[in-house]
């Protein structure tokens, strides 16, 4: 299972190609070279890889079927995904219908950050306009997932 983590910032060249870096393609032997990409909620491109996709798609299957939320989640991931494999000199194309969905151009920036199973691509404004301030759901989010009762400073002696 692949991690993807860092930040950097790569151009989309004339014809919506993408070179993707070392830090991406070598956490999988070049047989798994299989990517997808889909629409995130939060105006940017996700970028999965074969194995992480299969499993989003899994888990998409298992919630309420015909609701709307599930109708939409099913629009939005698997509607707007394009499978994706390199070329020779490590380039994906992202189809114009996604560059348009993320605010993102041909002959322009891209940043790709890395959560984990997935990297991100967005636009540098869109993603400056993200990163402004942590939302309280954030702030809760990370209270939760560190430990109350471990003080974050050593002990006054």
């Amino acid at each position: 299972m692949a991690t993807y983590s860092g930040s950097s910032e790569h151009g989309i060249d004339d014809k919506g190609r993408l070179t993707l870096p070392p830090r991406i393609l070598d956490e999988l032997p070049k047989s798994r070279w299989k990517f997808h990409l889909t629409a995130g909620l939060d105006r940017c491109l996700l970028l999965h890889d074969s194995e992480g996709f299969q499993e989003l798609v899994d888990q998409i299957g298992r919630a309420v079927p015909g609701s709307r939320a599930h109708r939409a989640l099913c629009r939005r991931f698997l509607g707007h995904s394009e499978a994706v494999v390199p070329d020779g000199n490590r380039r994906i194309r992202v189809p114009e219908p996604l560059l348009k969905y993320a605010g993102l151009a041909q002959s322009k920036p891209v940043v790709l950050v890395g959560t984990g199973r997935v990297v991100e691509l967005w636009s540098p404004a869109v993603l400056d306009e993200a990163l402004v301030e942590a939302t309280p759901e954030e702030e809760q989010l990370f209270a939760e997932l560190i430990d109350p009762a471990k003080p974050s400073a050593p002990a006054a002696s």
